[in-house]
């Protein structure tokens, strides 16, 4: 009698794992999933160290870019204060600049486990996150922040002099810029609803009224002041989002 071949796969095998072409590729043991993890993680870190060196580089040249934009001069309250934040601002602009490197590691590791339908949606959502967060924080650093803190000079009596130490001016721009990087997230937000059917393009311009109103809520909001102007240079770009 001839013996039935074992259904089981092979002991302390993963599984089978579907190839980046649609194909199956060969099962892999879990330790060379932990092996390749250890390798992403790695070179993650490694990308990021390089790219803190290049954002130390360039991080005096931004600093002096932020400030001359927005309060014109800036002061420190400590000795260790300036190299702080240039550590602190050469670490961001290091990642900001390995960012689609780290992508593509991760991208790569996690891709063989994905159906094809879901790297056909999950690809084309997570580049256009990263590019609509980097338009959203170029938006911030171009126009948002120094707008916003010129209203918000416009509430200085003769009297006042501001001294702005150079920590909380780079807080504020990191928080505006991830706010507007979060804002600019909204059509891929919409895009994705609409993917999964819990809204439709006809609800939607339904909405529109509402939308408009909820807008304007939000620059009147983080425009402070009676400045019209600024409310409406903020809201139409985000109407259009």
């Amino acid at each position: 009698m001839t013996d039935l071949p074992d259904p089981r796969p092979p002991s302390g095998r993963a599984g089978r794992r579907e190839h980046p072409g649609g194909g199956v590729s060969e099962e892999m043991p879990f330790l060379a999933h932990l092996e390749e993890l250890r390798s992403v993680l790695m070179h993650t870190v490694i990308a990021t160290l390089v790219g803190a060196i290049a954002g130390w580089l360039l991080a005096p040249h931004v600093l002096e870019d932020v400030i001359r934009r927005t309060v014109h001069e800036a002061v420190v309250l400590s000795p260790v204060e300036a190299f702080n934040e240039r550590f602190k601002l050469a670490l961001i602009l290091g990642l900001g600049m390995v960012l689609p490197y780290v992508f593509y590691r991760i991208w790569n590791f996690v891709v063989p486990g994905l159906l094809k339908r879901e790297r056909s949606m999950i690809l084309p959502m997570a580049l256009g996150s990263m590019f609509m967060f980097a338009l959203g924080a170029w938006a911030a650093y171009g126009y948002v922040v120094p707008l916003v803190i010129n209203v918000l000079s416009g509430f200085l009596t003769p009297n006042m002099k501001a001294e702005i130490r150079v920590g909380e001016l780079l807080s504020f721009v990191y928080n505006l810029s991830l706010a507007c990087g979060l804002v600019f997230q909204l059509p891929l937000v919409t895009m994705a609803l609409t993917a999964m059917g819990l809204v439709t393009p006809s609800f939607l311009l339904k909405q529109w009224r509402y939308a408009i109103v909820g807008v304007f809520l939000v620059t009147a909001v983080i425009t402070p002041g009676d400045v019209m102007t600024a409310q409406i240079v903020m809201g139409v770009p985000i109407t259009a989002l």
